[in-house]
């Protein structure tokens, strides 16, 4: 069977198989690897009957990456003990946990992965770490990890993330609805399209701003991804250095850095909307070319300011 497979796609379709990595596998008997996730199929009953199902975990090489990188961020806490290593320690666990989240036996993989760990995280943290609460998590870090209960810990009044709480998440087929020739399938495909370059969502999630509260932190990452990456007032796409995060009501008069206070601008646009001298706003206004929409936008954002219209 394999040297057909591979016959046929060497004659027909002129491309290569790897001597290691492919194979045929008949995955009622024998587990495959892919990309991290080890995949076998298991007997289920049903009301159907007999049913195959896939079962996936984490592969073994897949979890010593996992631990191996785990530690070296614990080790960074340890030698450095500021909110930056903590937030970068969290930041390697969730993007752990947002990858492998597919899988169908994750929350075992990630449990015997903490237990892995816990030596480690009690050697190295347990003079600096002090016992946290649900309540002591960002908003936002609270509604990821509503439902697990676990001991808390916290560095720096920032609370460290539990490395075992995440659930299956169910991958989605195909839909049937995309296509070119309905309105409701032209949609679906533009808002497949609506996605955020990976180096620089990269880049902003490894940003911590330590003057900064975790709140706003965490809201600062979450409101660049709901507008995928772009500015709320011209729609362009912003990069990695040349962006904002604006407070609708100033931050000095209401110390409020919820979600709903938060908004992702353009630079200039930012310096725009705080701007009083009227030479320099012509300068701006003739180098962004805003257009109505536009620049009504920018007078709501300026007004909440507490400046006057332009």
């Amino acid at each position: 069977m394999y040297y057909a497979v591979k016959d046929f796609l060497q004659t027909r379709l002129r491309l290569e198989t790897s001597e290691e990595k492919s194979k045929v596998v008949n995955l009622k008997k024998n587990p495959s690897e892919f990309l991290g996730f080890r995949i076998k199929a298991h007997r289920k009953k049903t009301n159907m009957g007999i049913r195959y199902v896939a079962r996936s975990h984490m592969t073994q090489k897949a979890l010593g990456n996992a631990q191996m990188k785990i530690k070296q961020a614990v080790k960074a806490i340890q030698k450095h003990q500021t909110a930056e290593n903590v937030w970068r320690f969290n930041t390697v666990i969730m993007g752990i946990q947002n990858y492998y989240s597919a899988a169908s036996r994750i929350t075992i993989d990630l449990s015997k992965l903490n237990n892995r760990l816990n030596k480690a995280l009690y050697n190295r943290l347990s003079e600096v770490r002090k016992e946290a609460t649900f309540q002591d998590f960002s908003k936002s870090m609270q509604k990821r990890y509503k439902g697990y209960e676990c001991k808390l810990y916290k560095i720096k009044e920032m609370v460290l993330v539990p490395i075992h709480a995440q659930r299956c998440k169910v991958n989605l087929n195909f839909s049937q609805t995309i296509c070119n020739y309905t309105t409701a399938g032209r949609n679906k495909i533009h808002q497949n399209l609506r996605a955020i370059n990976k180096q620089t969502l990269a880049h902003v999630m490894k940003q911590f701003i330590p003057s900064r509260s975790i709140e706003y932190n965490d809201n600062r990452i979450s409101r660049f991804i709901a507008q995928y990456g772009k500015c709320a007032v011209t729609g362009i796409e912003l990069g990695m250095d040349d962006w904002h995060c604006h407070h609708k009501t100033p931050y000095h008069l209401t110390k409020d850095d919820s979600y709903g206070n938060l908004v992702i601008v353009h630079e200039p646009v930012h310096r725009l909307i705080y701007m009083r001298n009227q030479e320099k706003m012509q300068v701006l206004l003739d180098a962004l070319k805003l257009n109505e929409k536009q620049l009504k936008k920018v007078n709501e954002l300026r007004e909440q300011c507490l400046n006057e219209a332009i």
